[in-house]
């Protein structure tokens, strides 16, 4: 049996360009390459990791690395974003409300939109908080609506960018 020191980078390295939806597709694909371990290894591989289960695009979930630490607080990787597409179909609409953009999703949607928009670690949103259907994005307080507008196109599907272009646009410079 492998050691926990050399099995926990091979997680992250599955994690981070697989969409595991649970411990037995982990563990198979551990196996695939040399690892079996029991169910109980794997629920604390993946506590120490610090993994989180989110929504998918697809209506499915997927294991996601919180943090890329380890229980001694020293780097384990650097872990690249888990963002799965540059678009997420699940938006509905968005819209502005003084400082707070508002983000709504088919139920269930909002908590995988609001990691995948944290992991883009932009200037202009200060953090998210998601509900079942509703992402709240904080706005930095020097980002224009034109800023905010162009970011969310890069992330947001076309059709719901183009019915709140007017209500971010307006008053700015085109």
């Amino acid at each position: 049996m492998k050691k926990r020191k050399s099995r926990l980078p091979v997680i992250v390295d599955i994690l981070t360009h697989n969409s595991i939806g649970s411990q037995e597709e982990l563990s198979k694909q551990l196996a695939i390459r040399g690892y079996i371990v029991t169910q109980a290894t794997l629920s604390r591989d993946l506590k120490m990791l610090r993994t989180t289960k989110v929504a998918t695009d697809m209506g499915g979930y997927r294991y996601i690395i919180a943090d890329s630490y380890t229980s001694n607080n020293e780097p384990l990787v650097k872990v690249q974003s888990t963002v799965q597409s540059s678009m997420h179909p699940a938006a509905l609409s968005i819209a502005m409300a003084g400082n707070l953009v508002v983000i709504k999703t088919r139920n269930g949607y909002a908590s995988g939109l609001a990691y995948d928009l944290d992991t883009l670690q932009s200037p202009h949103i200060l953090g998210t908080i998601p509900g079942a259907d509703t992402v709240f994005a904080v706005v930095n307080e020097g980002s224009s609506r034109k800023d905010l507008y162009e970011l969310f196109c890069t992330f947001l599907p076309n059709h719901v960018m183009e019915e709140a272009r007017d209500k971010f646009l307006k008053g700015e410079v085109r």
